[in-house]
């Protein structure tokens, strides 16, 4: 049963006013209040099914690391010397479960793609593997889609495990200043997955793998640009250093993607 907003602030510094065994008594109420991870999940799952429309196609900037800039500059054939490389980023979605993202510069013909369908990947063009994990948790995390009851909730929660996320633990944290619900592993460098408490969208994935550890963040469901559709700011983190931001600009829910190769 799902139990009262919990105000994560305020209980704080209730308890630590208080004394020891008040402590303790406020500890097991908000583990008890609790809402359980099937529950979150179903949630979220059944937020993506009431998505009124069937594709989306987006348009927007990315900035890519200096640290990677030097290598993908010349690789897109563009100039670049110092700070960001600033490119026009489209990302593409028919639901359930296929996705792409675009990125080019506007005074070169190269671009890059990554195509994101049903758990299969496929690049071309530059490889930028922060882009790659931010289509592929913002396909598997945001494009479900389905008339079965439970078909969405499963296809996310074989995400999670597959990618070795314990959906089984869950606890509350803050998060771009909201309450969100944490999924998994909260210790640092673990993997987890986070729900924004009131709205039950995708908030943040954190990947440990074996090339390190990813921390992918969904940010801003309000913008009048993507509303619920898409977050307006995506982040890509790897080690805690900033590989990759991807802000959406403007989003059209009619788009025709018949010529969209996923």
């Amino acid at each position: 049963m799902d139990g009262p907003s919990l105000d994560i602030d305020r209980w704080q510094g209730m308890v630590r006013a208080e004394a020891p065994d008040l402590k303790q008594a406020v500890v097991l109420l908000v583990l008890s209040y609790l809402m359980p991870a099937f529950s979150v999940l179903k949630r979220v799952a059944a937020a993506r099914d009431d998505v009124s429309i069937s594709a989306i196609k987006a348009d927007g900037l990315a900035a890519v690391a200096p640290v990677l800039a030097k290598d993908l500059a010349p690789a897109l054939d563009t100039n670049w010397s110092t700070g960001e490389l600033s490119l026009s980023a489209v990302p593409s979605v028919r639901f359930p479960g296929r996705c792409r993202l675009d990125l080019m510069v506007a005074d070169s013909t190269k671009s890059l793609t990554v195509a994101w369908s049903n758990g299969r990947r496929r690049t071309e063009g530059p490889e930028l593997p922060a882009a790659a994990v931010a289509l592929e948790q913002l396909c598997a995390t945001l494009a479900l889609k389905s008339g079965t009851d439970g078909e969405s909730r499963g296809a996310l929660e074989h995400h999670l495990a597959s990618n070795k996320i314990d959906s089984r633990q869950v606890s509350l944290a803050r998060f771009e200043g909201q309450v969100a619900y944490v999924l998994g592993d909260r210790r640092p460098g673990a993997s987890s997955f986070w729900v924004y408490k009131e709205r039950f969208l995708p908030a943040r994935v954190e990947l440990a793998d074996a090339t390190g550890h990813w921390d992918v963040r969904f940010i801003d469901y309000t913008s009048q640009a993507t509303g619920e559709w898409l977050p307006r700011v995506v982040e890509v983190y790897r080690e805690g250093e900033l590989h990759l931001r991807m802000t959406l600009l403007s989003a059209d829910g009619r788009a025709s993607l018949e010529g969209v190769k996923f």
